[in-house]
């Protein structure tokens, strides 16, 4: 991967993400396999990294499946006539296990853009992607700024998060407490703000990818399409 043009990696990402989308089962046992080829090139470099983006997104990912059991109309997962009405549904469980999964390569292949790419070449990358939409008006300058400033932001954030929390590794559990620390942290925030001198950002315009890596975005999208035709049929 690290002879591919970020733009190129971006353009992949960007593929894969809209097959799953309207995912199969065929395309997300396809997306798997290929996860699992590209994790596996660096001897598993990353896969720690991509097991703890995925365990901070645990509860979402549950409650997604939540949602889909008990509120998608069907047969309901065991055959219990005493609770039916309360049961979550065949379809449901199938519906929200194709949903979880698919989230789920999707936030492993942002964390293998997040290991591969440093952030000068991923937002260059955005910079270069972007550019075209200058004809509609978009300043692809302004784009890739707020990237700059939501990645600061993001770092900023989790450093005073951990400077307030009472006890190293000590996650709040009761409500006031997560509320005291919400209001901490948004009073040190906004005081960071206040205090933060104006800097300048320098973003620098990468060469153009070379002609032929654009056919593997147009490969991925083929393979996953033919797959996903090949289910519906």
């Amino acid at each position: 991967m690290v002879n591919i043009h970020p733009a190129v990696l971006i353009t992949c990402f960007l593929v894969l993400v809209s097959a799953l989308a309207f995912s199969t089962p065929s395309t997300l046992l396809l997306s798997t396999l290929l996860m699992i080829f590209l994790y596996s090139r660096d001897g598993g470099a990353y896969f720690h990294s991509a097991l703890v983006m995925l365990r901070r997104m645990r509860w979402f990912l549950f409650s997604i499946l939540i949602v889909y059991c008990w509120f998608t109309p069907g047969e309901p997962l065991l055959q219990w006539a005493v609770l039916e009405a309360w049961l979550p549904t065949y379809e449901g469980f199938l519906s929200g296990m194709q949903r979880v999964i698919a989230l789920a390569i999707v936030i492993a292949s942002v964390n293998l853009l997040l290991c591969t790419l440093s952030r000068e070449q991923l937002l260059s990358a955005i910079l270069f992607l972007v550019r075209p939409l200058w004809i509609i008006g978009v300043k692809p300058e302004m784009v890739a700024l707020r990237m700059v400033l939501v990645f600061d932001a993001m770092a900023e954030a989790q450093l005073i998060i951990s400077q307030h929390i009472p006890e190293k590794g000590k996650i709040p559990r009761q409500l006031d407490e997560i509320g005291k620390l919400s209001a901490t942290v948004f009073s040190a925030v906004v005081e960071r703000a206040k205090n933060t001198p104006p800097h300048e950002v320098a973003l620098s315009m990468m060469a153009t990818p070379p002609v032929f890596q654009w056919i593997y975005p147009l490969m991925l999208w083929g393979v996953l399409s033919f797959t996903g035709m090949l289910w519906v049929q």
